[in-house]
This record gives C-alpha cells, structure tokens and sequence, in this order.
C-alpha cells in the first residue's frame, strides 16, 4: 500500500446564523434550522507506483441542527472511476451532551465553575 495523503476541505452556511444575525428572511421550522453543505474528502497516493492518483467523493448534503442534537444526510459522489461508479448516502445523528447533561457529564474536565 502506498503512503497516502488525505485532504479535504468542505463549504457550508449555516441559516441558522442568517436568520438570527444577518437577517430574518422568513423562514419557519424546520427550514430556519438548517445548515446546507458540500464535503470534498480526497486522498492522493504519494509513492509505490500510484502517485498522483487522487480518489474521494464530493458529498452534498444537509444538517439540521436543534438543541440537544443534530442529524443530517449526504450524498456521496465519486470524484472519478478510480473512486468507484456508483452513488452512496452518509447520515449522522449527534448528541449534544454538554446541553443534554450541563450539570454532570457536561461540565469542563478542568476549570470552569464547579
């Protein structure tokens, strides 16, 4: 196997910010609490005889983000046929544990009130 460089970057914006800081554009739950993005995670090959050869996927897709949690979905991509051909999904489902527990697990390890 080759040494592999993975890279990335990802562009999003959250209308959760929009809407409370930039301006109130109307839009009601559960729209005002969406964060639409797009991830580019690559990987190129660096030695070994494939060097150059960057695979990944680009996966649109959107979160939605509430108090206690988060849960979103994306589509995944290929970038190219080194990365496959067929289309996949990625979701996630996030618990915001500070919120969820503030007075136990979700305190600072050190610092902070006690």
């Amino acid at each position: 196997h080759p040494n592999v460089l993975q890279w990335g970057f990802a562009l999003e914006y959250s209308i959760i910010y929009l809407e409370e800081q930039v301006k109130d554009i109307g839009l009601r739950a559960p729209f005002d609490r969406l964060i639409p993005l797009v991830e580019f995670p690559l990987e190129t090959p660096l030695d070994r005889g494939q060097g150059g050869q960057t695979t990944g996927t680009i996966n649109p897709g959107l979160i939605w983000a509430g108090k206690y949690f988060q849960v979103g979905a994306e589509a995944m991509i290929p970038v190219n046929s080194c990365t496959g051909s067929n289309v996949g999904v990625i979701a996630q489902l996030h618990f915001f544990v500070d919120d969820l527990f503030p007075h136990s697990i979700g305190r600072p390890l050190f610092g902070g009130n006690r």
